[in-house]
């Protein structure tokens, strides 16, 4: 039994997972769950059944008591929200089914959620298969595009208050793509921290050796531009209005 799996903390988590049909991978990551706290609960959240053998599964990591799996439509966004929904918890997980996590990347979520419990937390994202040169650009280039642009994906593993997610009227279920990307730029309109919690979270690159690296990163890289264009341009409307809003003389009673 891992020390984090062991320790008291301040704060109590749901982790969200969203699985589409038929994806197995997050049964990969069920041996990493099982380094959070007790207090921790787990949704799964599919467009599909659980598994039969969903509760064996489980069992050798101690999950059952505290792991559920919801069905609903299909959509990461309506899933994600879902299990926001359900939560029972005062902070929220966003786990891609892909990901991975070391017990210290754990650990060191909580450190840093006890620190900044007002923050939305991510973590630094590192491909699996790193093996050849051009991976390991995206990584550096998603590290630029979170820390230096301020502009995180899922991937990396978002960590929230429910109070906060749900002022910020959760992921957007009616956009095409970027429900993540979205999240960050509502985030940063209503001057919310976005602070990385200095762990790594794994991901696979698999779409990447599939589909080819140039496809990928250039279709990527269009659609975040397409996206975050008009969301920086309400970013500035918005900060531009407080600024005046701040200066205005006030009326005397």
């Amino acid at each position: 039994m891992s020390n984090v799996h062991q320790r008291k903390t301040a704060c109590s988590i749901s982790v969200i997972i969203p699985i589409l049909q038929g994806d197995d991978s997050w049964q990969a990551l069920l041996v990493d769950l099982g380094a959070f706290p007790e207090s921790t609960e787990f949704l799964f959240v599919s467009n599909g059944l659980a598994p039969p053998e969903f509760q064996e599964q489980l069992m050798p990591y101690g999950l059952n008591s505290r792991s559920h799996w919801h069905r609903t439509t299909r959509g990461r966004a309506i899933q994600m929200n879902h299990g926001a929904l359900q939560a029972q918890s005062e902070h929220l997980l966003f786990l891609h089914a892909d990901s991975r996590l070391s017990d210290s990347a754990v650990q060191q979520l909580f450190n840093t959620l006890n620190l900044y419990p007002d923050a939305l937390l991510y973590f630094n994202l590192k491909f699996r298969d790193q093996s050849f040169l051009l991976m390991r650009l995206n990584s550096w280039g998603v590290y630029f595009r979170s820390h230096v642009l301020g502009v995180p994906f899922g991937d990396q593993g978002f960590c929230l208050s429910s109070t906060l997610f749900h002022e910020l009227k959760g992921f957007n279920e009616e956009a095409a793509y970027g429900e993540d990307h979205l999240l960050v730029w509502a985030a940063r309109r209503h001057g919310i921290r976005l602070k990385c919690n200095g762990a790594e979270i794994e991901t696979s690159a698999r779409k990447y050796r599939e589909q080819g690296w140039s496809k990928v990163t250039v279709r990527h890289l269009w659609l975040t531009a397409r996206q975050a264009v008009p969301q920086l341009l309400l970013l500035i409307k918005d900060r531009t209005w407080k600024c005046c809003q701040s200066k205005a003389p006030s009326q005397s009673s």
